[in-house]
């Protein structure tokens, strides 16, 4: 994913939603148009780092 388009149609992809994944954080984004998925991630969870 590149500037919010899909890699694989070139279509514009919309924030589904945000995934925990240990001590990182993920947005999740979907493609319109092929069903595409992909993750960017957004930085790690304070409450792991004291």
């Amino acid at each position: 994913m590149k500037d919010g388009k899909c890699g694989k149609c070139g279509e514009k992809m919309i924030k589904k939603g945000v995934i925990q994944s240990g001590n990182s954080k993920y947005d999740v984004y979907r493609c319109n148009e092929c069903g595409q998925e992909d993750m960017k991630a957004i930085g790690v969870n304070p409450k792991y780092h004291r």
